[in-house]
């Protein structure tokens, strides 16, 4: 697979399609607080991108699979949402095997195509955990939280339990 440079941003949402992954200050600074699985729900992040740089070829996931050591033949589904939640915009889904069990550590989901996002556009990641599958995704503690909610599309967001946002980045094609 060939991998060409893109500029990231850290706005702790979303990931890229045959990218290369560069750090950010913001990046650099973020650690991981705790992890959460979600099940019947989905971790919620906004984006707010600057107008150049809405080309998201796929996002970027801080987190570790639990379960059967076997990862599952299922995939989990990504949705990006306008800025008010009231259209999905794109739905990708994306292999469970991308997530090892163990540590967390950053994994990339590649989008075919790229998806053209609206200003302050929601991503929601819906891994349909249950007792026996799922993936747990970090949050960080050195931001606010204002931009992390749990929900999924059609449902009114919930807020978060924790001061920090999800480690869900997105990466953007160039």
């Amino acid at each position: 697979m060939r991998r060409t440079r893109t500029s990231i941003l850290s706005l702790f949402v979303l990931t890229g399609m045959s990218l290369l992954l560069s750090s950010s200050p913001v990046q650099a600074e973020m650690k991981a607080a705790g992890k959460k699985s979600i099940g019947g729900s989905g971790e919620m992040i906004q984006m707010n991108l600057p107008a150049e740089q809405r080309e998201l070829s796929g996002i970027r996931i801080h987190g570790s699979r639990y379960g059967t050591a076997k990862p599952p033949q299922e995939r989990f589904l990504i949705y990006i949402l306008n800025p008010d939640l009231s259209e999905v915009i794109a739905t990708k889904m994306a292999p469970y095997a991308l997530f090892e069990r163990g540590a967390e550590q950053w994994v990339e989901i590649k989008f075919p195509k790229p998806v053209t996002l609206p200003a302050d556009a929601w991503v929601i990641v819906d891994f349909r955990a249950g007792r026996t599958k799922g993936v747990y995704v970090s949050y960080d503690d050195s931001t606010e939280g204002s931009r992390s909610r749990i929900g999924l599309p059609g449902i009114e967001p919930k807020p978060t339990s924790f001061p920090g946002n999800w480690m869900i980045e997105p990466l953007i094609s160039k």
